[in-house]
């Protein structure tokens, strides 16, 4: 299992060159003494495994791995205005919040959750993991550590087109999620990017503003009912 980490490719006016948004990817695996003798190894040699993922374990990752990438490698200007993590909400990932980085001594990073039930909205499921994927199988591995080394190169060949590609699509999908009020229920958008999209890094998908007022009455509904709701229930305690 691995942990990466993503953003939008931009200019960065500090370096003078492009941010190609990929921040880095990490594996989780530990080093741990051979239980028995094989034909590889003696008993006791250092081996690499697989780690179990634990809140503790993914904390650590975030705190020492994730945001010191982020603080290297971001344009310094869009760090400065603030970096938002965006996490799902498996059950490690739920003690990693912006209160704990504040009190680990981070500023300007902070942490949300995606929507649940929406599994499109993350965009390492949407298309990057695929990209890479792809690469990673054109390398032939025969250990962990050769499928590391094979995901950790297959993440940063990943062209930069494509990862401004696949945060296009997360627009596109949000934009439909908003004209469908909020559901999931809709088959993932087309477009054809290398036809009718110049400039990769600034294009943005346009929202049709009587969708987006219709959604956002219909939120203000929906808070309307809850709140309703949580009164009728406070009243009967």
């Amino acid at each position: 299992m691995f942990l990466a980490a993503v953003a939008r490719p931009r200019y960065d006016h500090t370096r003078k060159t492009f941010f190609d948004g990929k921040i880095g990817v990490w594996p989780f695996v530990e080093v741990v003494a051979a239980k028995r003798t094989s034909r590889n190894r003696p008993k006791g040699a250092p081996v690499t495994m697989p780690q179990n993922v634990n809140s503790d374990v993914y904390k650590s990752f975030v705190l020492d791995k994730v945001v010191p990438a982020i603080c290297e490698r971001f344009p310094v200007g869009d760090l400065r205005r603030g970096v938002r993590i965006q996490q799902d909400n498996a059950s490690p990932h739920r003690h990693v919040t912006t209160a704990l980085l504040r009190s680990s001594g981070v500023q300007n990073v902070s942490v949300i959750n995606q929507p649940p039930n929406s599994p499109d909205f993350n965009v390492l499921d949407l298309g990057f993991f695929n990209s890479i994927q792809s690469l990673q199988h054109q390398k032939c591995t025969r250990t962990i550590e050769e499928l590391i080394d094979a995901v950790k190169a297959a993440f940063f060949e990943l062209p930069m087109d494509t990862v401004s590609k696949t945060f296009i699509t997360l627009q596109k999908v949000m934009q439909t999620s908003i004209e469908m009020l909020g559901s999931n229920n809709y088959t993932l958008p087309r477009m054809n990017k290398n036809a009718t999209i110049a400039d990769l890094a600034t294009y943005n998908v346009q929202c049709d503003a009587s969708s987006l007022e219709g959604a956002l009455l219909q939120l203000d509904l929906r808070l309307g009912e809850e709140s309703q709701l949580e009164e009728l229930v406070n009243s009967h305690q």
